[in-house]
């Protein structure tokens, strides 16, 4: 059945016509700005990954050899200073792999067992840091995986750098508005991100001449700074 083309139109019409009475809310005009702001200081803890690495042709004399190596590394930790309860495992794996033989280039079909033992140890002495390092790897750690620097206590450093970004981000919006010849309303949101950024010493360092092979020296070791980072965006409306 045709419609006819009138009664289309007066259907157009109805459907198009606002609804008598209602009201369509009108978004202000807004400014936003994010502002920076960074506080450093000088870390009092550091973060030592060591380990061993292990490889026997039996499972009992990998897991053997690598426990072995381990509790005299950790003994020589607590040595230098390192409270038992600041030191954690972080990594345990035993696997079996097929023998290769580097002069031919092929695998011989016997097989061999390796074991990796990892634990992080706090050092709240930064100074003996070095020596912590070096009687690990003396006492028979032949991997250190990470030095990382950082503060124990953030919460004076997290609030330094919000009072900043906070600032930053009010002058961006001034100068915004200044710019563009409005003037700042009221404020319309906050918004707040953080991150932190740590000292390194060492990472993924490698010492293949541990296990408890003989003296080892103290590595230099250089802390460097520790920062956080807080990001403040700020949302205005614009005064026209």
């Amino acid at each position: 059945m045709r419609v006819p083309t009138a009664l289309l139109a007066a259907i157009a019409l109805i459907t198009a016509a606002p609804v008598a009475g209602q009201e369509y809310w009108e978004y202000p005009a807004t400014i936003s700005s994010t502002g920076l702001g960074t506080a450093s200081a000088e870390p009092d803890v550091a973060s030592v990954t060591f380990g061993v690495s292990i490889t026997r042709s039996t499972p009992d004399g990998a897991v053997d050899e690598a426990g072995r190596l381990m509790e005299s590394a950790m003994a020589a930790a607590r040595s230098e200073g390192v409270r038992g309860q600041d030191m954690q495992t972080t990594s345990y794996n035993l696997w079996v792999q097929e023998v290769w033989d580097d002069y031919d280039y092929a695998y011989t079909g016997e097989m061999e067992y390796v074991v990796t033992h990892y634990v992080q140890a706090e050092v709240t002495d930064i100074n003996s840091v070095g020596d912590v390092l070096a009687a690990v790897v003396e006492a028979g750690a032949n991997s250190i995986t990470g030095v990382y620097f950082h503060v124990e206590d953030t919460a004076a450093l997290y609030e330094e750098a919000r009072v900043l970004a906070a600032r930053n981000a009010v002058e961006k919006a001034e100068q915004l508005a200044e710019a563009f010849g409005v003037e700042l309303g009221e404020l319309q949101s906050i918004s707040e991100w953080t991150n932190s950024n740590y000292g390194y010493g060492y990472d993924s360092a490698y010492y293949n001449y541990g296990g408890g092979a003989g003296y080892t020296e103290s590595p230099p070791v250089t802390p460097g700074a520790y920062s956080i980072t807080v990001e403040v965006s700020a949302t205005y409306e614009i005064v026209q």
